[in-house]
């Protein structure tokens, strides 16, 4: 998922630095890594925090910054699932004696994550699902693996979530004012 801002006023800008013997791409790198690490902080650890760790959130969202020869800053979010015990608030839905289907909270809606817990058991653990497949010519097969922790939604899932019309205008905006005032800071030493 892209989020495409346009950042109006670089022409001018370019002209005014010109004329004091600057170069504007500094200043709109600048501009544009620091709208990264704001929005990444505001827009998406902010209200992810009520369902996980800060940390993790961070962690899980990168930023690759601007720089020489590349003039886009972008947050790339992991899309590798998370632990159920990771998240702040999870729980489960009674299927049956042995079964229970297991959700998770995030930021706003509860989304089912894909294990089961043992409601019968001492000690629920959500536990993932395990793989089998019968052929049409009935043969069975099981991955050898053992029983592991239930795995819930990325941040990728969240992040897209949380990535529409409001965090586009909150960006554009941000990356505005951001330019204008590195451009001005630029133009005060020439």
């Amino acid at each position: 998922m892209q989020l495409k801002v346009k950042l109006k006023g670089v022409k001018e800008a370019r002209r005014q630095l010109e004329s004091a013997s600057k170069r504007v791409d500094p200043v709109l790198r600048g501009a544009l890594n620091t709208t990264a690490t704001k929005a990444r902080a505001e827009r998406y650890v902010k209200p992810l925090s009520s369902s996980m760790q800060s940390k993790r959130v961070r962690g899980a969202l990168v930023i690759k910054r601007a720089r020489r020869g590349m003039m886009n800053s972008r947050i790339i979010p992991s899309s590798a699932g998370i632990p159920v015990i990771h998240y702040r608030s999870w729980g489960f839905d009674v299927i049956d004696k042995t079964r229970a289907r297991i959700w998770v909270r995030g930021p706003g809606s509860r989304k089912i994550a894909a294990g089961f817990v043992n409601p019968s058991s001492n000690n629920k653990l959500p536990l993932s699902t395990r793989s089998a497949k019968t052929t049409k010519k009935g043969k069975s097969y099981q991955y050898g693996r053992r029983l592991q922790l239930a795995q819930a939604p990325s941040i990728a899932f969240w992040f897209k979530q949380l990535s529409g019309s409001q965090t586009r205008d909150w960006v554009s905006g941000y990356l505005q004012k951001e330019f204008v005032k590195r451009l001005q800071k630029e133009l005060d030493k020439a």
